[in-house]
């Protein structure tokens, strides 16, 4: 698109680890902005990596078209997707001046498409109740990835997360609005991954709640209280949007299945109310049967202890709210 857009953009990127997903993100992003008719800064949260991630991101940033700035975490900060999310967008709104809009990029993302970014800032300026929008994102085979999902319910938190998508209970239902050469439809929950955010919506609401949702679905509960505000969430259909870890998982999913329950627990809590004290009774019982059917797993050698041992964890924490024990 050759039309330019007002105020600035700051691309936000976490970074912890994952210097081998990340010498491939930066120049991707950094050749799309090249080709994004708006002012364009990258600001990345260096959360302490141990891998040389930093060291990286400043050399590179020595001889980048764009500008680049690598921030790392105060002293009382932890360093949480939630808190560098927020820390680097406060950052970024004291750095550049008429800050509009924030691209959040993660390490395993990648764009070949240089034309998506100018799609999606069209989409979003003349849609003045937009908040956000995604990409309809794919993996390096060009196989479709998850962009996003409905609105999580009582019911499927109770049915746990396998049977939930088999029955695709939040599976997205796609309205496609035909725009040119380009589609777009509104949707509940749109990943973080990367998405577009309009910097008024995010001020709104103040960014992410990095108390209760530090990692899992702190992009759930934003896009709810997103909604709640009178803003809504959009996904652009588009190819060369790219979210592969490529098996290379963060220490921030170490704990995964455990964080899951305590997240979604609260998340139900905090927008459908106290219903979800009712069902913790229900939820034991899908513990105790995903515990002797992974049991049965292990003794055909199928499955690993650590399943075994994430469930025993989900038993002892159930009745209490999924809080950790001291």
């Amino acid at each position: 698109m050759s039309r330019s857009f007002t105020g600035q953009l700051a691309v936000i990127i976490n970074s912890y680890n994952r210097m081998s997903l990340l010498k491939e993100a930066l120049p991707a992003i950094e050749k799309t902005l090249l080709n994004t008719p708006v002012q364009s800064y990258v600001v990345v949260f260096e959360a302490g990596s141990t891998d040389g991630s930093r060291q990286f991101i400043e050399t590179y940033a020595k001889g980048s078209a764009v500008k680049i700035l690598c921030i790392s975490p105060p002293p009382h900060l932890p360093g949480t997707f939630s808190d560098g999310c927020n820390y680097a967008i406060e950052y970024a709104a004291g750095a550049i001046s008429n800050l509009k809009w924030c691209f959040l990029y993660e390490t395993d993302n990648y764009i070949s498409n240089h034309s998506a970014l100018s799609s999606a800032l069209a989409i979003i300026d003349e849609n003045e109740s937009m908040g956000a929008i995604g990409f309809t994102v794919e993996k390096l085979d060009g196989s479709k990835a998850g962009y996003g999902q409905k609105f999580p319910s009582v019911i499927s938190f109770l049915l746990g997360q396998q049977l939930t998508q088999m029955l695709k209970l939040q599976e997205p239902r796609p309205l496609w609005v035909k725009e040119q050469d380009h589609r777009w439809t509104y949707c509940d929950i749109v990943y973080t991954s990367p998405l577009l955010v309009r910097y008024d919506a995010w001020k709104k609401v103040n960014g992410m709640d990095s108390i209760n949702f530090p990692f899992s679905d702190s992009d759930n509960d934003w896009c709810w209280r997103l909604l709640k505000s009178g803003w809504k969430c959009a996904v652009l259909d588009v190819q060369g949007v790219v979210h592969d870890n490529r098996t290379l998982t963060s220490s921030w999913s170490s704990k995964r299945t455990l964080d899951f329950h305590q997240a979604r627990y609260r998340l139900l809590k905090k927008h459908k109310g106290d219903i979800i004290f009712l069902i913790k009774p229900l939820l034991a019982l899908r513990h105790l049967s995903e515990l002797a059917i992974l049991a049965l797993g292990m003794m055909a050698g199928r499955k690993k202890k650590e399943n075994l041992t994430a469930r025993l964890s989900l038993i002892k924490r159930v009745m209490m709210n999924y809080s950790h024990i001291s």
